[in-house]
């Protein structure tokens, strides 16, 4: 019976009918502040792009600290140490010695100042689960265990291994909570508290807390104690709170609607302009919610929020004592419903006529409504009333029959249509492919450059592209770009984005930065969707090697001159196009030699996984290019990498568009 099953189907249905309920009685928060300090757009506009040197972090922590708060959480993960350490800079710079490197590291630390700040307050850090870890990690998190008052170990997710921020760091915190997400079929109904954190089979295993319950007991200083209840679960008490916790040691969120007024920009508090008494005594989150840079998550409400806003609400959630519990007899409640609502309606249906047996049905579907909401919201209970509504339902189906020949018409037309889509979506790729110029034809003639260029859609269309052509008899112009999503939105965007950047360099032959500003205002005017686009263009003197180019949050491409290593280019000067509509970008000039040659490509490159889940990586792409024959021509290049790709990837399905692009000068 697929009720009793726990089908797909099932979970899903249910999971639509707990949605509404929170929608029809959405939760209103709580007075007790849990304020988030935002990196946002402003922040980042102000301070740089993400990651921020530690100095920067060490400061905020800083200024978070002087208005008081309870705690500080963090919902990001310092797992590398700071790429802007004064160590890592000298490390770049030829013929430094060794000894000099490690003086610098030692005198002019960012991690050292930012662990002291952590250690000056109280924080909270994120230690993140690691997937097919291989040992990444040796060391177990330092955790305060809870209490636990139960027959055996409790069935709590498992995390083999996890990342910890770096050790200076993770030392000086003052506690350090997992972060994990609970979404099922994109949405976010549940959280878990509580993990085993290491093998089984390790004698030194823990139990982890979540952030927002980690976070919640460093501000308020007491112990967690775990008791398991006869077949309902368990009860979890904390410095007075008291509150039920699913076996497996999760929670249902009670969701509120997303509320700016617990927003607080992180230059705001770095430049003191923050309201005291907005965080003092405040629980602080520190989460990143910069346009491009953070993961929304869907709620129950159907509301996409900032990922750091998911555990505010938990510690809400908790402290307001508004706990949804799912029923141990809860199926036998459903299952009571059910057979009740299609026995009534067995007895209805041949004593009326058919308006009045569709009446009787929409009364019973109504009372089964009503009775979930009931529960729902004076007994904070989960009662799934689809179930008993969709059996009634199929009682009415059975003794009306006829309605089988409409469903199994329905079903023909709609094979119909899947075929016809087919058709359309291979005649749409065809026409894709071919608004992409041939490199080898195009430029048969030319001596003094080479270009090879291919594209390889995750599916039957995509959101990648390249084009190259000749702005005068000199110069080359050349574009790569990777539209987010993937599909058929992507490709439609695509294309708009292809015909605006290459109006927009021929309108504007003598400047690249200009013509891209000027094709982002375009594309702006047409973007209902709010999609975005990473690209690299470039003008090649062919006469001088030349190369003015601007990079709109692309991967930097790599470069390689005779005789020497593969470098790269700077990294990118400005948001992808339409990330930010009134962006200015800025252009950069780099010199190339005589025989060197450029290689770019999209992130389906480097983001492309094999069949253990390991990524392609910058550092073994770096590794083919500088294997190559320096003197193969762009069309090996591409045909070589695009071939390592393949191989690394062990048959997997693309998750993303790959697209290769190779230039050689001289």
């Amino acid at each position: 019976m697929l009720f009793a099953s726990e089908h797909a189907i099932v979970t899903s249905l249910r999971h639509a009918v707990f949605d509404a309920y929170q929608r029809w009685f959405p939760f209103q928060g709580v007075n007790e502040p849990v304020i988030i300090v935002a990196i946002d757009e402003k922040s980042l506009t102000a301070l740089g792009q993400w990651p921020w040197p530690r100095a920067i972090m060490a400061n905020l922590v800083d200024k978070i600290t002087a208005y008081q708060p309870a705690v500080i959480g963090f919902d990001v993960l310092f797992a590398e140490p700071d790429r802007y350490s004064a160590g890592a800079f000298a490390s770049l710079i030829p013929g430094i010695s060794p000894q000099q490197i490690e003086k610098a590291k030692a005198e002019h630390s960012g991690d050292r100042r930012f662990a002291h700040a952590i250690r000056s307050s109280s924080v909270v850090l994120a230690m993140a689960d690691v997937k097919n870890s291989k040992g990444i990690n040796s060391r177990l998190p330092q955790v305060a265990p809870p209490r636990i008052s139960a027959k055996g170990e409790l069935p709590f997710k498992r995390f083999e291994d996890v990342r910890l921020s770096m050790p200076e760091l993770d030392q000086a915190a003052a506690g350090r909570g997992f972060i994990t997400e609970e979404a099922e079929d994109g949405i976010v109904r549940r959280a878990a508290l509580f993990a085993h954190i290491g093998k089984a089979d390790r004698d030194d295993q823990v139990i982890g807390l979540s952030l927002p319950l980690e976070t919640l007991r460093v501000a308020t200083q007491g112990g967690v104690a775990i008791r398991e209840l006869e077949g309902s679960g368990l009860e979890v008490k904390l410095a007075g709170l008291t509150f039920p916790v699913q076996q497996d040691g999760s929670i249902w969120l009670r969701p509120s609607k997303h509320n700016n007024d617990r927003f607080v920009s992180a230059i705001d508090v770095i430049q003191g302009k923050a309201p005291r008494d907005f965080l003092k005594d405040a629980i602080i989150l520190v989460g990143i919610t910069g346009l491009g840079l953070f993961d929304n998550k869907t709620t129950a409400l159907r509301e996409n929020i900032p990922g750091v806003e998911i555990h505010a609400q938990v510690i809400e959630q908790l402290i307001a004592g508004e706990h949804l519990r799912r029923p141990a007899n809860a199926k036998a409640i459903e299952l009571a419903l059910m057979i009740l609502s299609g026995l009534l309606l067995i007895w209805l249906v041949p004593k009326l006529r058919v308006h009045f047996a569709l009446l009787a049905f929409l009364g019973i579907g109504t009372s089964l409504a009503g009775i979930g909401l009931a529960s729902f919201h004076w007994g904070h209970l989960l009662i799934d009333v689809a179930w008993p509504a969709i059996s009634t339902a199929g009682v009415l189906v059975v003794i009306l029959a006829g309605s089988l020949a409409v469903s199994d018409q329905l079903r023909r037309v709609m094979g119909e249509q899947a075929a016809r889509m087919g058709g359309e979506l291979k005649a749409a790729q065809r026409i894709q492919m071919g608004l992409l110029p041939d490199p080898a034809n195009v430029f048969a003639a030319e001596v003094r450059f080479t270009v090879a260029a291919k594209l390889e859609p995750a599916r039957r269309v995509g959101g990648d592209f390249y084009d190259c052509f000749m702005i005068d008899k000199n110069r080359l112009f050349f574009v790569i770009a990777d539209v987010s999503g993937k599909g058929l939105a992507a490709a439609l965007f695509m294309a708009s984005a292809k015909s605006h950047i290459k109006s927009a360099m021929l309108l504007n032959p003598q400047d690249v930065s200009t013509a891209l500003t000027a094709a982002q205002i375009e594309l702006a005017r047409e973007n209902p969707e709010q999609m975005f686009v990473t690209v690299f263009a470039a003008v090649l003197d062919g006469a001088s090697g030349r190369l003015d180019y601007v990079n709109a949050g692309h991967d930097a491409p790599f470069v390689r001159a005779p005789g020497q290593p593969v470098e790269r280019l700077q990294p990118a000067a400005g948001p992808p196009l339409c990330v930010m509509d009134d962006f200015t970008y800025v252009g950069n000039t780099y010199q190339m030699a005589i025989g060197e040659w450029l290689f770019t490509m999209t992130d389906g490159v480097t983001e492309g996984t094999n069949k253990k889940g390991e990524f392609f990586g910058f550092g073994r792409l770096e590794a083919i290019l500088n294997e190559t024959d320096p003197a193969a021509s762009p069309s090996e290049l591409v045909d070589l990498v695009l071939a390592r790709a393949h191989t690394f990837a062990e048959g997997s399905e693309p998750a993303d568009d790959i697209t290769l692009l190779a230039m050689r000068w001289g």
